[in-house]
């Protein structure tokens, strides 16, 4: 009986023991099973990232929606400087036509020069006459564009240019009854004109630092200078001042913007332009002159993105 009892207590020892173990491997299983689960540093980690990778891409694509260069919705202000090349037309014409009376009434004697010394002049010899100069002057120009389209910016002009001339003219007031002319060249302004005209332009190579385009104006000018009504002074005028000038202008040309980054860059642009002028002094001419000009430009819709971002 007893030897049967040491049986059983040794048997309940046994099955205890691997119970015991059985139990010890499922807690180990689980303990490793359950890490993972129980560390929410990974998971928080990489919602961050994934924040931080969609605020690079949202820059990313502001830059390409606000590039360097040309673009639908772009709105680009411009400042240009320059000369004007080449004047010519009834304008230019009909005054050089009058210098040319003129001198041969100087020449003849046939208007006086009373005023100059002329006792060391024998009565056979000319009067005095000089070669009258036209010189342009500075043009500067201020340009509003807007990009309507890819390709294409729609705006506004405005321009000013003038003239100048070293000449002598008939003194109108004291000439009434006898002619007295200039004894030597004096430099007048004979044009001066403010133009707003609409613009139109193309861009064929879009959002690029270097953006070639075509130019087309049309629009009204007003002006001021020195004209005559004929190729003979008039006597019953008591001055040469062009009054009520006012005409049209139409024009084309061609230019290069090269963008030094995404808000500014600078610009050189060549046109060509036909005004057609009437005043009190005259009914209708025209004045035909190429304009080189060079100068600076602002993206405003990158500027204003930009002063979004703060």
């Amino acid at each position: 009986m007893k030897r049967n009892s040491k049986w059983i207590i040794l048997l309940l020892v046994l099955v205890s023991l691997q119970t015991l173990q059985a139990q010890g491997n499922v807690k180990k299983e689980d303990k490793q099973t359950s890490v993972p689960q129980s560390s929410p540093t990974p998971a928080n980690q990489s919602q961050e990232e994934i924040q931080k990778s969609n605020a690079e891409l949202e820059k990313y694509y502001a830059k390409l929606k606000y590039p360097p260069g040309f673009y639908e919705g772009a709105f680009l202000i411009s400042f240009m400087g320059g000369g004007t090349l080449a004047p010519s037309g009834s304008f230019i014409s009909h005054e050089k036509n009058y210098d040319n009376v003129l001198q041969y009434k100087v020449v003849n004697k046939e208007v006086s020069q009373d005023y100059y010394n002329q006792g060391n002049i024998r009565n056979e010899e000319n009067g005095l006459y000089f070669k009258p100069t036209y010189t342009p002057g500075v043009a500067s120009q201020f340009d509003f564009e807007y990009g309507w389209k890819e390709k294409i910016g729609l705006g506004f002009t405005v321009m000013q240019n003038s003239m100048k001339a070293k000449r002598q003219d008939v003194i109108p007031g004291i000439s009434y009854y006898k002619e007295f002319v200039d004894p030597f060249p004096r430099e007048r302004t004979i044009y001066r004109g403010n133009s707003m005209s609409f613009l139109a332009t193309y861009h064929p190579i879009p959002r690029n630092f270097f953006d070639p385009y075509l130019t087309a104006r049309a629009g009204v000018v007003s002006f001021t200078g020195e004209a005559h009504s004929g190729i003979t002074h008039d006597r019953f005028v008591y001055s040469n001042q062009i009054t009520s000038g006012i005409g049209g202008i139409v024009g084309v040309g061609g230019g290069l913007n090269i963008y030094l980054g995404r808000y500014f860059g600078i610009k050189a642009e060549v046109d060509y332009y036909r005004e057609f002028l009437k005043s009190d002094q005259f009914s209708m001419r025209t004045l035909n002159s190429y304009q080189a000009m060079v100068g600076v430009f602002v993206n405003l819709s990158n500027v204003q993105y930009k002063l979004e971002q703060y």
